[in-house]
């Protein structure tokens, strides 16, 4: 029983075997009728010519053209076949049925068939009743797009040229020519002096046929490093719609630092006294400095009173807004400093640090959008304790007021005292 199963499995499997192998190798016939002497039959760039018909003989002569190069010839007997390999890994066979005369021209019933080929990649399959010289054939027009830059080694900030152009250097026409340039990282784009607004119809092909201009624009380098710009492809047909894909060299260019500017923007935040007492006021000071090369613009800066403190008030520079102190200058240039000062009272006891938020924006000089900053700040540390009259609040009001009284009487029998000792 298990040997019948295994003999089972072994014959499934040649049968699956068999009929892949049948089905790689099938035959399709592409044409089953009659030719005319001096006619020719096309497939693709392949061209069967039927030169000479001899009905008495039942004979017909035959020439094999791939495109204007004879690959085959012979004679054939009625039932005869010849083949020649098409394509890739094509084959095509020729078989003669019968010759016959009574016309003007003799003629020969011919089929024609094709094994290991994609019938649907045939876009020539065709009897050419004018002979060889009136077949067209398609090939591969081999696309160059060359991308070239004015300059390979600048600086953050320079301008670059590019230039796209396009050349059929193969043996046909590229149709529908659609160019593709993807947006470059580390640059921007400064000007477009030229570009294709839609695909282009046709790019002729041959030695005297001129290079099409694709694209001219200039790039602004953002960045400094090593770059390669990004290759441009394009997508075409040849004469018989067959697709092509092509790209473009990718140019490197070498971009330094150069003089890519920015603000720095530092504050300064002093205190004049280190430790109060409760209820004591604290003056503190603020200096913001820009010590970069670039305006900072919108500078801002938020004081962030703690709890425990109160604020104030300050220079007229300062504003409170929603209960937060704020200082806004609508331009800071390098190199210049703006000063600040304001007045906090000491509410609680404990230790405290002023902290505050800055922010600011400049430009660089080479980016489209302004580069933002955030930093913050705090002062040292404020240490407030009791104030000298804090004792009375800790104390109820019957045991103050006693105290009072005994304190007034007793200061007055000191000074009677002393009077009497005079």
């Amino acid at each position: 029983m298990k040997l019948k199963g295994i003999h089972r499995t072994v014959l499934f499997a040649f049968l699956i075997l068999l009929m892949l192998g049948s089905t790689a190798s099938a035959r399709t016939t592409v044409y089953d009728g009659d030719i005319e002497e001096g006619e020719v039959y096309q497939l693709n760039n392949y061209v069967i010519e039927i030169t000479d018909i001899f009905p008495e003989a039942s004979t017909a002569s035959y020439y094999v053209y791939e495109r204007d190069k004879e690959i085959a010839n012979g004679l054939l007997d009625i039932n005869e076949s010849f083949e020649f390999d098409f394509e890739d890994d094509g084959e095509v066979q020729m078989r003669l049925k019968s010759v016959h005369s009574g016309g003007v021209l003799p003629r020969a019933t011919i089929e024609i068939s094709i094994s290991n080929y994609n019938i649907g990649d045939l876009y020539v399959n065709e009897v050419i009743e004018s002979g060889r010289s009136a077949a067209t054939f398609a090939g591969d027009p081999k696309l160059v797009i060359s991308k070239s830059i004015d300059k390979s080694e600048i600086e953050v900030g320079d301008i670059i040229t590019v230039t796209v152009t396009a050349k059929t250097t193969g043996n046909d026409v590229a149709k529908n020519v659609l160019f593709t340039d993807p947006k470059q990282e580390h640059f921007v784009l400064q000007e477009t002096t030229y570009e294709v607004s839609t695909s282009i119809p046709e790019i002729d092909y041959g030695q005297s046929v001129p290079e099409t201009l694709v694209y001219i624009y200039k790039l602004k380098a953002t960045e400094a490093g090593n770059f390669n710009l990004r290759a441009v492809t394009a997508t075409y047909t040849n004469s018989a719609g067959q697709t092509y894909q092509s790209s473009s060299n990718t140019p490197s260019i070498t971009v330094s630092e150069g003089n890519k500017q920015s603000a720095n923007v530092d504050t300064i935040m002093n205190v004049d006294l280190s430790s109060v007492e409760r209820n004591e006021k604290i003056t503190s000071t603020i200096i913001l400095r820009n010590t970069g090369n670039a305006p900072a613009q919108a500078v801002r800066l938020d004081i962030l009173v703690p709890e425990g403190m109160e604020f104030v008030g300050g220079d007229e520079g300062i504003e409170t807004i929603g209960g937060t102190p704020r200082i806004y200058i609508e331009t800071l240039q390098p190199n210049n400093d703006k000063e600040f000062r304001y007045t906090l009272k000491a509410k609680e006891m404990g230790t405290y640090s002023i902290n505050s938020n800055l922010s600011y924006e400049y430009s660089n000089g080479v980016d489209a959008q302004n580069i933002r900053q955030n930093k913050d700040f705090a002062t040292s540390s404020i240490s407030v304790k009791e104030g000298k009259f804090d004792f009375l609040l800790k104390n109820p009001l019957y045991i103050i007021i006693p105290a009072i009284i005994l304190a007034v009487i007793g200061f007055h029998v000191y000074r009677r005292h002393s009077e009497y000792r005079f």
